[in-house]
């Protein structure tokens, strides 16, 4: 009998669950004033201008895109590096096996919650108005975003290694620094290697939509033809930044492969 009312109780938990989500869904579509009819007839509209206006791609002028994909790539790995290391330096503050203190810790951890929850095309725009148009603002909008990413997560795979090699570690009087270089970089280094590489792939994709608030890449090439009303361009640019990121996630997957 005990077992039929648990069961029970977790229907009428999930029933209710999903009436609430419903509600929400309901309450939502209402509050936004979701205009159905102007939903459906768009699609055909919109299937009619990719087909016209964006295809075929217009490959005439497809040298011209090479060095916004290096800038791109170029975006990605000084982002991700700069990233790496300041994501490590306070994600080993961060975390509780390592951290030096308990206020030290929330501190942090307040910081980088702040850093994460700013989107990084909100912090991209902020950095073109004091820096200007060009690669700086995009870079740095790309090490704050990243570097608040990685703290949180390196510091969460840091709290996740197992505590009796630590705890050896302290029974036999190691230092700080070797307890960081026997017991915690050991256990740490698959997470920060997988971590690391997936930051990559979300800057190369960042990277490219820099582009359209002024902060360089092949973003800008989007922006740009898009402005000018050059769709078939638009579309070249679209299919090649398809592609980068593809090979992009082949060549970190790999990467990852060989040395986790």
């Amino acid at each position: 009998m005990h077992a039929e009312a648990a069961t029970r109780q977790r229907k009428a938990k999930r029933l209710a669950s999903v009436a609430l989500l419903l509600i929400a869904f309901l309450f939502s579509i209402w509050y936004i004033r979701f205009d159905w009819i102007a939903f459906v007839t768009g699609i055909p509209i919109f299937i009619r201008f990719l087909a016209t206006d964006f295809f075929p791609p217009n490959l005439s002028s497809v040298s011209d895109y090479a060095k916004p994909v290096l800038d791109t790539l170029a975006f990605g790995i000084v982002a991700t590096c700069f990233s790496a290391l300041i994501g490590s330096a306070v994600g080993l503050m961060m975390a509780r096996p390592t951290t030096p203190s308990g206020k030290v810790r929330v501190a942090l951890r307040g910081i980088v919650s702040f850093l994460r929850n700013v989107p990084f095309l909100l912090w991209a725009s902020l950095l073109v108005v004091l820096f200007g148009v060009g690669s700086l603002p995009g870079i740095l909008a790309l090490i704050l975003f990243g570097s608040g990413f990685l703290a949180r997560v390196y510091a969460e795979s840091i709290e996740e290694i197992d505590p009796d090699t630590l705890e050896a570690l302290d029974a036999c009087g190691a230092t700080y620094w070797q307890r960081l270089k026997h017991g915690v970089f050991p256990q740490f280094m698959p997470g920060f290697i997988t971590w690391t590489l997936f930051m990559f792939e979300l800057t190369i994709r960042a990277s490219a939509v820099l582009g359209l608030v002024g902060a360089g890449g092949i973003g800008s090439k989007i922006k740009q033809t898009m402005d000018l009303f050059q769709y078939g361009k638009t579309a070249t640019v679209i299919t090649i930044l398809i592609v980068m990121i593809l090979a992009v996630e082949l060549v970190t997957q790999k990467i990852r492969e060989r040395l986790i």
